[in-house]
């Protein structure tokens, strides 16, 4: 839940876009697609994560009015789960042995005993490829330097990192330091967040390939 709420922040602000309305024309007042939720019903999270069906759950996740997005999440429970908790068990048994006697070494990372993936599809749509890669380019600068954001009437403040632009990737695209992979293509904008596995270099590959599947069909 933690990674979902922090998705809904980073997006939200990714989402209002550069301070020059004027680029972007809205297909509805809040800005929102309902195109989110639709893609991932359609059956692609089962055909790109190998899942059954059968054992995905879909949530809609609609955050204050201000943000102006759907974000779209599916989530399914590991079906080796049981395995995987047993293995982790043995390996912390053997780190805490290890501990005692002196020898130092990383605590084992936790399996992932849940994958979830999440999807937004911004309604904005554009004048051109350029001015929705402006976009991006001006909310990545924006969030780089850190804003200030409401959360139950208190303000924090949060700095977000980013990785290189990527090549092949839509127009432009890249990381944030969650993993969540924005993108501007063709003037429209949206974003991925995949956590199937422990490695983050597995998941961002996932990421890439979901982003490429939502290039090609919307």
């Amino acid at each position: 839940m933690r990674a979902i709420g922090y998705s809904l922040l980073l997006f939200s602000l990714f989402a209002c876009g550069p301070a020059d309305s004027s680029a972007a024309t809205e297909d509805n007042a809040a800005g929102v697609s309902e195109d989110s939720c639709a893609a991932f019903e359609s059956g692609i999270v089962s055909e790109l994560f190998g899942v059954d069906a059968s054992l995905v759950s879909y949530r809609r996740s609609v955050p204050v009015k201000s943000a102006g997005h759907v974000l779209c999440s599916a989530n399914w429970e590991n079906p080796d789960k049981a395995e995987l908790q047993a293995e982790y068990t043995k390996k912390l048994q053997e780190w805490s042995r290890n501990m005692t006697t002196g020898k130092k070494e990383p605590m084992p990372k936790s399996p992932n005993m849940d994958a979830w993936v999440s999807l937004t599809l911004v309604a904005t749509r554009f004048d051109s490829a350029a001015a929705a890669v402006a976009s991006l380019e001006d909310a990545v600068a924006t969030l780089s330097k850190g804003v200030t954001v409401s959360v139950a009437g208190k303000d924090y403040e949060k700095k977000t990192s980013f990785g290189d632009w990527l090549d092949n990737v839509g127009d432009k695209a890249v990381f944030s330091d969650s993993g969540e992979l924005l993108v501007a293509d063709d003037g429209k904008r949206f974003a991925v967040l995949v956590k199937v596995a422990g490695d983050p270099e597995a998941n961002h590959e996932q990421a890439i390939n979901l982003a490429r599947w939502v290039i090609k069909t919307y």
